[in-house]
């Protein structure tokens, strides 16, 4: 069965390059849109047959680390996919509502009318997966510290910041780092997302090798994907 969603806008709707891009052509990682104007309004309308909203998903459970990297390789692809068909990858939604999964995959509605910054989005989105962790998993809590504390800088390169996250270290180093205890004051932003909880208490090992991992990576230009440059004049 067919199923829809529908995103509502005041403005008259008028068929621009994009929408016709899209209706031609099926860029991975993007949802199908159909785009139609009643009554002065425009409606847009995605097709999610088979798929559940990642805001549905995580209300019934927590962010796991496989979960992570098949999000973050899917967001890769849609945003190298929107930027191969000449797409203003900033239209790409990013609330958890509009996010959708199936078959070990997400999918994102491209949103023509939408007025935002790609890298902004991405950085509120990743306030969510803190909230949304499952903290008994050390890696997907690594996975989410480096993309909260590099997308909060100015200027990142999420190429890059996505590539931190996607390494894992080898077992016998991973061992011997997490030996090493030090202040977990230095991370008070998970205890205020878990407050009344003992995250720090059973993952204080695991922090070392994160401060150090971030402490080895500098950070490049704003918004720069490898092959993708946004520069301020164009957002």
């Amino acid at each position: 069965m067919e199923r829809k969603i529908t995103i509502e806008e005041k403005e008259r709707y008028q068929e621009d390059y994009q929408m016709r891009m899209l209706k031609v052509n099926r860029p991975e990682g993007l949802l199908r849109v159909r785009g139609r104007g009643v009554d002065g309004r425009s409606f847009y309308e995605y097709d999610v047959s088979g798929k559940v909203s990642m805001k549905a998903l995580y209300e019934r459970g927590k962010i796991r680390e496989n979960d992570l990297k098949q999000f973050l390789a899917s967001f890769q692809t849609a945003v190298r996919e929107a930027e191969n068909y000449l797409l203003n990858v900033h239209r790409i939604l990013l609330k958890p509502e509009y996010i959708f999964y199936e078959d070990d995959r997400f999918y994102f509605c491209y949103y023509p009318p939408a007025d935002q910054d790609l890298w902004t989005e991405f950085h509120l989105l990743t306030e969510y997966l803190v909230k949304q962790a499952d903290y008994q998993d050390k890696e997907a809590v690594r996975m989410i510290f480096l993309l909260h504390k590099g997308t909060m800088e100015e200027n990142y390169s999420m190429d890059k910041l996505v590539r931190e996250c996607m390494e894992s270290e080898e077992p016998e180093e991973k061992k011997k780092k997490q030996e090493i205890t030090y202040d977990t004051r230095e991370h008070d932003w998970i205890t205020e997302q878990e407050m009344g909880s003992s995250i720090l208490r059973e993952t204080d090992n695991m922090w070392t090798p994160v401060r150090h991992f971030l402490n080895r990576h500098k950070k490049q230009r704003w918004g720069d994907w490898d092959g993708l440059h946004i520069e301020e004049d164009e957002l």
